[in-house]
């Protein structure tokens, strides 16, 4: 199993080439240059988003031969191709899961799991959320929830009394209506950042979201994008076919399976691009705007984003016998899982991630203690008037603060 996954980015004039063995890139533009000895390079994939540079057969067969994933990204953050290495040969596994697909109950229980592991670690991510912004309703959320929680249960009853293309529209109707609240997560991206004018996922000129209308669109694009790439080498390596999904219908030149596993982790993308505008890095200059007004990354967003999507995604986690995890390998892990399904190793499985837990300290509690601490108290808690004036200056302005963990003592104490 691959130990962590890391994402080398590559723009504007850039040459990767193999030279005495050691796989070069080089940016003509910026005067730089990285080398790798073989089997000692520390990154799982390369990233090439532009539109100028080369890179030589050679390159691409160094990188085949390290199990290196090679990911070509459009202008506008959508997955192009991807460069991957040999896949196993299971015939009986590709054939077992064609029989499912077939297969109307095996299909909808996979369909089912996969909407009720989405909808499982949205409604958490949210709750985390809830911990940090007013605007993030959790009660009232939970209640809608459960309100369609009914219209599930009349799916489920349902099946098997109908046809299976049926059951799986409803399904993906309930998924929808369930996404109507994670919508949640408006407020809080124009309460970061109001500047970036985000109302949602829709836009007039495509409702696939390529072509991203502001600058939170664009975020969320390229790391969809990133994630997809991450999900095709997984599904590689096992060994599945990756056109054949049980929860998105096959289509021509459409990925389904991907699309389904995407679905389980993309709350991983939201979170880091949260993130980074709790950070205030990111600014309107950081964009590029094309002749048709669709936004786009600049390179060093780009880098930035990939570095945070990189760092959540080889977070740790309890996942099984007491043993800490990343996310990339509870992903590999699950489809494995899938797969033992699919050939009946398996009579039943679930898909098991562990749930999201944002480690920060400044929940609504403490913002609320900081922003109204009088000098009085400030005096009589120890607390540096200096540190005080920062961090309520940061919060006023909508960062994140960096709060010490003996002054949260001191608050917490009083």
């Amino acid at each position: 199993m691959v130990k962590h996954v890391e994402w080398t980015i590559t723009k504007v004039e850039t040459s990767i080439n193999v030279d005495k063995r050691k796989l070069i890139i080089t940016n003509k533009l910026k005067n730089t240059r990285l080398e790798f000895f073989p089997h000692k390079i520390n990154h799982d994939g390369i990233i090439i988003d532009g539109h100028t540079g080369n890179i030589t057969f050679e390159a691409m067969r160094w990188l085949s031969k390290h199990n290196i994933n090679l990911t070509l990204l459009n202008w506008n953050g959508q997955l192009l191709a991807n460069l991957l290495p040999e896949q196993p040969k299971s015939g009986k596994l590709r054939i077992k899961q064609y029989q499912k697909y077939l297969d109307s109950e095996a299909r909808f229980e996979i369909a089912l799991k996969i909407v009720q592991a989405k909808i499982e670690h949205s409604l958490n991510l949210l709750e985390e959320l809830s911990r940090f912004y007013e605007s993030v309703d959790i009660t009232k959320i939970r209640k809608s929830a459960e309100k369609e929680d009914l219209f599930l249960l009349d799916i489920m009853k349902n099946n098997g009394k109908q046809d299976i293309s049926k059951s799986i529209k409803q399904l993906m109707t309930y998924e929808g209506r369930i996404a109507g609240i994670y919508e949640n997560l408006i407020r809080i991206f124009n309460q970061l950042n109001p500047e970036f004018n985000f109302t949602g996922r829709k836009n007039k000129s495509n409702s696939g979201n390529y072509n991203a209308s502001d600058e939170v669109n664009a975020l969320l694009n390229y790391g969809y994008a990133i994630l997809e790439s991450e999900i095709r080498k997984v599904v590689n390596a096992v060994g599945l076919d990756y056109s054949i999904g049980f929860l998105h219908e096959i289509n021509q030149s459409r990925t389904s399976l991907v699309y389904d596993i995407q679905e389980l982790f993309r709350w991983i993308i939201d979170v880091s691009v949260i993130q980074l505008l709790e950070e205030k890095k990111v600014k309107k200059s950081d964009f590029v705007i094309t002749e048709n007004y669709h936004i786009r990354l600049g390179e060093d967003v780009a880098k930035i984003l990939i570095n945070k999507i990189n760092s959540n995604f080889n977070f740790k986690y309890n996942y099984k016998n007491g043993k800490n995890y990343s996310y990339q390998i509870i992903l590999q892990d699950n489809l494995q899982q899938l797969s033992n399904f699919i050939v009946d190793k398996k009579k039943e499985f679930d898909f098991v991630i562990p749930k999201l837990k944002l480690n920060r300290n400044d929940n609504l509690e403490l913002r609320e203690r900081i922003l109204n601490m009088t000098p009085d108290e400030r005096k009589r808690l120890r607390i540096n008037k200096s540190t005080l004036w920062y961090m309520q200056k940061s919060l006023s302005e909508g960062k994140t603060p960096k709060i010490y963990e003996k002054i949260l003592l001191k608050i917490q104490q009083a």
